[in-house]
């Protein structure tokens, strides 16, 4: 009995000792998890912290920069404007004695201060005998991108002097001590070298990795002797360069900044002789970097004078001869594609400018030639004047032709706004186009030929004008036609019967045999009106024919004589007009053997081919004409001795 008891309490005991143990891990559980918690936000909290500190380290670490700086220029006036710029430091600053830059005479004290991205020059400011630091005032500032720090050789009394080149501005300083000197020249171009270093990481930041790996480390250099020692052996036979060669990169940029292009030139060509033959060496591969440099950026100066010499808002006569040497230079630096387009977008400056001068004055014949004659024979002088420029250059020679072609396009077309109009008659057409094509024809003198380009462009304006000019004609004759009263023409004095007379003279078309006493005309005024009107029509449209405007020329020509014919035809064989038979065979006669034949005899001359369909309406106009011999007597045994009393 009380061993089942003791089991009973051993048991008992088992389970809260299980259940104790699953409290425990619960516990032992929770316990881990409170801790990964806590040293979690421990960590957080340290690095918030420590970003924390690191901005306000950076930002301290700006502030103070800008307060410095603040410090440094406060006692300038006017360059506190200067601080505003972040990451701005100045790397060197120092008092200088500015010199005349030609003749070296002392002008007035400066203090310079050179920043990492400018260089600032001040004048200094009396203070009136108080205490204090000295007192300054801006003067200048130049960007380091635009600005060439020039060494300047000791001569005479300039010693210790160092040059300044800025577009538009060159100054001259000397120093104090060698010391001095040799501190601004390094720092300028340690300056400059950064701030090129900056700009080409942000232009062009994948270039760097590549760069990295190529760039041996210096680890690696110091750890190689052997390398180290044959280095050594090597730069034992390096020969001395030239003092020209070691400077040539500055006098470069002197010689670029005072344009002095041509000796810019020569010394570039000499340097890339002299290093092309010379024994590579890492200072010779300098050099050739200066070198290659200043050759890209005296392209790029020569290439802007001409960028700025074709927006220039006034340009005068010689613009084209003074861009000749810029252009030579370019195309001495084999860029003469470069030098081709630059030079060919002047010119169209040029011209464009010239034209802008004419005014729309007067009658539209007279701008037309006025405007004619300039453009073309300004077109012929650029051209003579590129073809001296471009002497030995196929593609130029074939760009110029291009451009040429565009000059007269946009000519014509702005003929054509101010002559296809309805205000403008075929007449004054016709006298205005005879007239641009005779100076399209100049250029033929240089062996080019745009006549079939300014026909081609006028073919359908023009083909409308001459079909417009039909129709009103058409409208003319008809008429004239429906008022024709078939009565001869009464001049009524001898003045006005000899110049109608000698107007038709002008024409061709003279009536001499046909004219009666007392000023009377045996041709009505319709044919008088319509044979002026014809042969007018005719002359115009055949002095502006092509090839492909004879069709629509025939059609016009043909269409107003076609009214005419059929109008003589059908008063030949009008019953009506038996009294007036006499009149209208005169002026059948007159219209088919004088007007249709001085028709085909102009159009034979002006296309040498026949005009076969108004040679068809002549054969139409058929009559009787009066027997030129002497009547039959009648027979004995009739009473009248003629038959009609018609010859008596």
């Amino acid at each position: 009995m009380q061993f089942i008891e003791t089991a009973k309490e051993i048991s008992h005991l088992e389970s809260e000792m299980y259940q104790l143990s699953q409290l425990l891990s619960e516990q032992r559980a929770l316990l881990s998890t409170l801790g990964s918690t806590r040293t979690t936000g421990v960590v957080f909290e340290d690095l918030l912290e420590s970003q924390q500190e690191n901005s306000a380290d950076s930002m301290s670490k700006e502030e103070e920069q800008k307060q410095k700086l603040i410090q440094l220029i406060e006692n300038v006036e006017g360059a506190l404007s200067l601080a505003e710029t972040p990451g701005r430091v100045c790397l060197h600053e120092g008092s200088l004695l500015e010199l005349d830059p030609i003749d070296g005479t002392p002008l007035k004290r400066i203090h310079a201060y050179l920043f990492n991205d400018v260089l600032m020059v001040a004048s200094w400011l009396a203070n009136g005998g108080r205490r204090g630091p000295p007192m300054y005032k801006m003067q200048a500032v130049y960007n380091l991108e635009s600005l060439a720090i020039v060494n300047v050789r000791d001569h005479g009394t300039v010693k210790l002097a160092f040059k300044l080149l800025a577009f538009s501005d060159t100054r001259v300083f000397q120093c104090a001590t060698a010391t001095s000197k040799k501190e601004w020249l390094d720092k300028c171009e340690q300056a400059k070298r950064t701030k090129l270093a900056e700009e080409n990481s942000v232009n062009a930041p994948e270039k760097h990795p590549k760069e990295d790996k190529a760039v041996p480390s210096r680890s690696m250099s110091l750890e190689s002797n052997t390398l180290g020692m044959e280095d050594d052996d090597d730069s034992e036979y390096y020969e001395p360069l030239p003092e020209w060669v070691l400077e040539v990169a500055e006098d470069l940029d002197s010689c670029i900044a005072q344009r002095h292009f041509e000796e810019a030139y020569g010394l570039l060509e000499k340097a890339k002789t002299y290093l092309k033959d010379a024994q590579s060496t890492p200072l010779l591969t300098e050099i050739q970097t200066k070198v290659n440099e200043r050759g890209c950026s005296l392209v790029n100066v020569l290439t802007k004078e001409l960028e700025l010499s074709a927006e220039a808002k006034s340009l005068q006569g010689g613009g084209l001869r003074s861009a000749r040497r810029a252009v030579k230079l370019l195309i001495q630096l084999n860029r003469s594609a470069q030098a081709c387009h630059l030079y060919l977008r002047l010119c169209s400056a040029v011209l464009k400018a010239r034209l802008e001068r004419i005014k729309e004055e007067g009658t539209i014949v007279a701008y037309v030639k006025q405007i004619s004659a300039i453009a073309f024979s300004n077109i012929v002088e650029i051209a003579r004047e590129f073809l001296k420029t471009f002497p030995k250059s196929t593609n130029c020679t074939s760009g110029l032709v291009v451009w040429c072609s565009q000059e007269v396009k946009h000519l014509t077309s702005h003929l054509s706004q101010q002559l296809f109009v309805p205000k403008v008659t075929l007449s004054t057409l016709v006298e205005c186009i005879v007239t641009v094509r005779s100076h399209c024809d100049q250029l033929t003198q240089l062996g080019m030929d745009f006549r079939y380009q300014l026909d081609g462009q006028l073919r359908s304006p023009l083909a409308k004008t001459i079909k417009d000019a039909g129709e009103n004609c058409l409208d003319t004759v008809k008429r004239h036609v429906a008022e024709d009263n078939w009565r001869p023409t009464n001049m009524e004095t001898s003045q006005n019967l000899q110049k109608l007379l000698t107007e038709l003279e002008d024409f061709g078309i003279g009536i001499p045999s046909l004219q009666t006493n007392d000023c009377w005309i045996p041709l009505t005024y319709n044919t008088i009106t319509f044979s002026k009107l014809y042969v007018n029509l005719l002359e115009d449209c055949l002095s502006i024919a092509t090839p492909e405007l004879i069709s629509t020329i025939d059609g016009v020509l043909v269409s107003v004589m076609r009214v005419e014919v059929q109008h003589l035809i059908v008063s030949l064989t009008d019953p009506k007009l038996k009294q007036e038979r006499k009149l209208v065979q005169n002026n059948a006669a007159y219209v088919r053997d004088v007007i249709i034949a001085r028709g085909l005899e102009l159009y034979k001359s002006a296309t040498n081919q026949k005009f076969t369909k108004l040679l068809a309406l002549k054969e139409q106009i058929v009559f009787e004409s009066p027997s030129p011999t002497k009547p039959k007597p009648a027979p004995r045994t009739s009473v009248p001795k003629y038959s009609t009393t018609e010859y008596l």
